[in-house]
């Protein structure tokens, strides 16, 4: 008996222990048993990373005040600090507990100005339903871009997106009422996502400003260069949290508030942070280092911290994701040489995303370039690396070189412009996984324009190879032929000889030959690698016969039945174009070629022995 007495006491130990050690995940409370007049407590960081309370006490209930089954609670919060600096960014996804029992996540603020900290809470029912489950989304309408692109295309993207995500509530659904005083009716088209607070670091002062302009955002974490410290402590509701859309050496990213953690399930923000659905950014650690007070909207300054794990959702009624490894990102690795002696190296992570991407990859590399370099005058970067999209796919090779007032702009672009082609593409998903860069940069200008081509004979014969000669005159300096030789076709008759820089070459060949569109993932490989750079001399080879275009190829002297069979399908051919080519060359220079020159040709019989 008296063991059996023993036996028992330690299974009761054991089980308390267990107790004891388990987390203790609260019981949540629905939005029908909130009513005006309770009182509860939230939990935020103000500074460091100590979570502290404050008081909440609810005003009422506003249901479907932003479309079916969309209610908020609305509340007044009290406490230190808020009192001066009312609700503020980066309270977003704050926990609010009544009587132990959590109601939902601080998450939306009055407009502009407001007297006291009002606040909309989102029910947490609403952000488990959610933001429950992954998977992959498309691109979002209206965002795609032309690659390559300009700065404003960029941040006009930017700015829709940011836009979407910080819109106040939408239109006030049929069945919209007020559980509390209806005066309270009157509040619901004021309120507006509280935001969360963005870090930047790493940014010159003009892209910054691009940048905060854009996203919508107001000054911020740029000021603290330094990052969070590494913890192994557990997230808990009411830390700070952050998301990156970039990472390393340069930083973009929102901070907000963890609002639950289910095992490994987190929840945050309580509203959106960008609006993108589906999604997979890093999900890091943040610093509260203080919190700025404005009539306007006061805001925390935080950095972002090591890496928890992946924010896999980003809806209406806020973040979510699973602590554990961080997600796939595209790694950039650049070295920057410049004429003035020395190398920098710069590496950094931009999160994967069919819209963003491309549009943060480009940004990060234009900062690089007009951080380190002059913003006003004449530049040459010569461009050269790789883009990886994985083992199954081929890289894209970048090799290019631009010159003049706005070489900076034009490099970025280039260099990340099979980013975005490949995002964008039809035919299968591919992400870019490696961005492998060195730009060489100098302050002057090195062009040479082709003033005259000619071959070393007047009578070019059938088959044979003959010396063709291009005269370059430099900028601000003298000339230089180069040589290159050029096999004529094999049947006698009129030909065009072509000697063009990149762009020129484009736009004969899109007015004239009418190339195909890309039928497959490796043909838009192939085809990205032999895009037209301008440090290329372009020669070509061209008849006057009907041919045909075939998977970008075009074909002379196909028999009419089968141009008419695969002119049928556009999508496979374009048929009847008005010249062919018959021979093509290119040669690299070390410097920007501009300008073109044709030649009509009449190629003889080959001479008899």
């Amino acid at each position: 008996m008296q063991r059996t007495r023993w036996a028992v006491a330690a299974v009761a130990l054991v089980a308390g222990a267990r107790l004891l050690a388990a987390p203790q995940t609260p019981a949540y409370m629905s939005v029908d048993d909130v009513r005006p007049g309770q009182v509860g407590v939230g939990r935020t960081v103000f500074a460091g990373d100590a979570i502290e309370t404050f008081q909440v006490h609810v005003l009422g209930v506003l249901r479907n005040v932003n479309g079916p089954k969309r209610d908020l609670i609305l509340a007044r919060l009290s406490g230190p600090p808020l009192e001066k600096t009312g609700v503020i960014q980066g309270m977003s996804g704050s926990p609010v507990y009544i009587n132990n029992r959590l109601i939902g996540a601080v998450a939306y603020a009055l407009g502009s100005f407001p007297t006291e900290a009002l606040a909309g809470i989102t029910p947490i029912g609403e952000m488990v339903d959610a933001l429950s489950g992954t998977g992959p989304r498309g691109g979002a309408a209206g965002l795609a871009l032309a690659w390559p692109a300009t700065p404003a295309a960029v941040y006009a993207a930017l700015g829709r997106v940011a836009r979407r995500a910080a819109s106040p509530l939408g239109s006030l659904d049929a069945a919209f009422s007020v559980t509390g005083p209806s005066a309270l009716a009157g509040l619901a088209p004021t309120l507006r996502p509280i935001g969360a607070a963005m870090a930047f670091s790493g940014f010159d002062i003009g892209v910054d400003r691009d940048l905060r302009d854009a996203l919508g955002v107001g000054t911020g974490g740029s000021a603290v260069p330094t990052r969070a410290q590494s913890s192994n402590a557990p997230l808990r509701p009411g830390d700070a949290v952050g998301m990156a859309l970039i990472r390393g050496d340069y930083e973009i990213g929102a901070t907000g508030t963890v609002t639950h953690v289910d095992g490994s399930q987190v929840y945050a923000f309580g509203h959106p942070f960008l609006n993108v659905g589906s999604t997979a950014m890093a999900m890091t650690r943040a610093r509260v280092y203080t919190v700025i007070p404005s009539l306007d909207s006061s805001i925390k300054v935080a950095v972002l911290g090591p890496v928890v794990g992946a924010m896999t959702q980003d809806r209406t009624t806020g973040v979510g994701g699973t602590l554990g490894a961080g997600p796939r990102e595209l790694a950039v690795s650049l070295t920057l040489r410049t004429s003035r002696g020395g190398d920098r190296r710069v590496q950094f992570y931009v999160l994967h995303d069919q819209t963003l991407t491309p549009l943060f990859a480009y940004v990060a590399l234009l900062n690089t370039l007009t951080t380190f370099e002059r913003q006003s005058g004449a530049m040459t970067i010569a461009v050269s690396g790789q883009v990886s999209f994985g083992a199954d796919s081929p890289p894209v090779v970048i090799d290019d070189l631009f010159s003049g007032e706005g070489a900076t702009v034009t490099a970025a672009a280039a260099a990340t412009a099979s980013i975005g082609i490949a995002a964008n593409n039809e035919f299968r998903p591919a992400l870019a996984e490696r961005l492998d860069l060195t730009l060489q940069a100098s302050e002057q200008t090195d062009v040479a324009t082709i003033e005259r081509a000619w071959l070393d004979t007047t009578r070019p014969r059938a088959g044979a190879t003959h010396t063709l000669n291009v005269l370059l005159r430099r900028y601000r300096g003298g000339t230089e032929t180069v040589t290159l030789p050029i096999t004529m076709p094999t049947r006698p008759g009129p030909v065009t000889l072509v000697v063009a820089d990149g762009p020129s070459l484009t736009t004969l060949e899109d007015r004239d030959l009418r190339p195909g569109r890309p039928t497959s993932w490796a043909d838009l490989v192939v085809r990205m690698n032999s895009a037209r750079r301008n440090n290329r001399l372009y020669v070509r080879l061209l008849t006057a016969g009907a041919g045909t275009v075939v998977a970008g190829e075009t074909l002379p002297a196909l028999p009419g039945s089968v141009r008419t069979i695969l002119g049928a399908d556009e999508s496979v051919a374009t048929a009847s174009v008005t010249r062919t080519i018959v021979g093509a060359w290119e040669l690299r220079l070390p410097r920007v070629v501009r300008g073109s020159r044709e030649m009509p040709l009449i190629v003889e019989n080959r001479q008899e022995k």
